[in-house]
């Protein structure tokens, strides 16, 4: 899922030469693809009626190892149409694994999430590194980069159709139709859907960029993708464990309010520093990102109290939240285009981490949240 979306990024100054494209533009690669994450909510009832939450994710995944293909073999318009593709199936597997969660280890729910967010942060830092080493290695270009992706999403979608096949589903993913008309109205909600959108602007916001950024600080482009790469692997990490002990928490007020400053003072560091000392800056940035992102999922688990609630409140949050985080990279790409300067656009993710902390206090709070 991560990998679908974070392969683009390293690939981005080979692309903008290859193709004389903008930054602006090549922020869109990655904007389409968040897009999708939000408008996809309103598939969501249509998508229930394929089946269980298993074969929501089975069929899904087959979609999206389709779109990485296209990515491969097609021109510039069809590089734009792959991302759309992406965006729409990372959108409904975004939606469905917190229920599924939810459906089989409710009692395990911080553990579980913990654990598929570091797979999904180890393999977005892994599709990183080998990026551009793989796009310099052949004639191939930038196309070779895809392939392994390419291979386990194959792989992936033909494990999880033999799962549905040994054991047929004939349920229906149910999507609440309480949704529209009462989670609007609930102040915790919204702070739940805002601190997600925060998240998200900061994570795609500054990862479409990190490599470009890194480059124009004496960065080689190979030396730029590994050091994101590996400060992303080792935040990914260090924050497995944060939502199996935040499930435990009574109030994790103050500590989303704590890792929301502490991503703002590490991207504002990043603005004034240069050399070695700019890996130190990306692994606490990286640190604050792989923490909040599990905990903004964990918060539309534990705030509800059943698992059509959760769907509910995942499919709000996110719909919201990444409909927030496709504009980021545009954002600071076009900040970029107007003053030729990183350290102006970097303020954006500064702003962004004070705005993370604040709401934070008011999502993190422990009442549920009931239709």
């Amino acid at each position: 899922m991560r990998a679908g979306l974070t392969i683009m990024s390293p690939l981005y100054p080979i692309l903008k030469t290859q193709y004389s494209l903008s930054s602006f533009q090549l922020s869109f690669l990655t904007s389409l693809s968040v897009l999708c994450f939000a408008g996809s909510a309103f598939l969501m009832p249509f998508v229930g009626k394929i089946g269980g939450t298993n074969k929501v994710i089975a069929w899904t995944l087959a979609v999206l190892t389709g779109a990485i293909f296209l990515r491969t073999v097609g021109n510039v318009p069809i590089l734009f149409v792959s991302s759309v593709t992406v965006g729409i199936a990372i959108a409904v597997l975004n939606f469905s694994l917190p229920v599924w969660v939810k459906e089989n280890v409710p009692d395990h729910s911080g553990l579980i999430t913990g654990i598929y967010i570091t797979i999904m942060g180890t393999f977005a830092a892994i599709s990183v590194a080998v990026a551009v080493p793989l796009a310099e290695a052949t004639s191939w270009g930038w196309r070779l980069s895809m392939v392994p992706w390419l291979v386990i999403g194959f792989i992936s979608s033909i494990w999880w159709m033999l799962r549905i096949a040994r054991s047929p589903d004939s349920n229906h993913m149910e999507v609440n139709s309480k949704f529209h008309s009462v989670l609007l109205k609930r102040p915790g909600a919204w702070s739940i859907a805002i601190f997600f959108g925060l998240q998200s602007m900061l994570f795609y916001g500054t990862a479409t960029w990190l490599p470009t950024i890194l480059v124009s600080k004496g960065f080689t482009l190979s030396h730029a993708g590994l050091a994101v790469s590996i400060t992303g692997f080792m935040g990914s990490a260090i924050g497995i464990a944060a939502p199996h002990y935040a499930s435990k928490l009574k109030n994790i007020q103050g500590f989303l309010v704590l890792m929301g400053l502490m991503i703002s003072l590490s991207f504002a560091a990043v603005i004034f520093d240069s050399g070695p000392r700019l890996v130190v800056w990306l692994l606490i940035s990286n640190i604050g990102l792989s923490i909040t992102f599990p905990l903004s999922l964990l918060l539309t688990v534990t705030r509800s109290v059943e698992a059509s609630e959760t769907r509910s409140l995942s499919i709000m949050a996110q719909s919201i939240g990444y409909l927030m985080a496709a504009f980021a990279p545009g954002i600071v790409g076009a900040i970029f285009d107007a003053t030729l300067s990183w350290s102006a656009a970097l303020v954006i993710p500064v702003l962004l981490g004070v705005a993370l902390g604040i709401v934070g206090f008011f999502a993190g709070k422990p009442e549920k949240i009931s239709l």
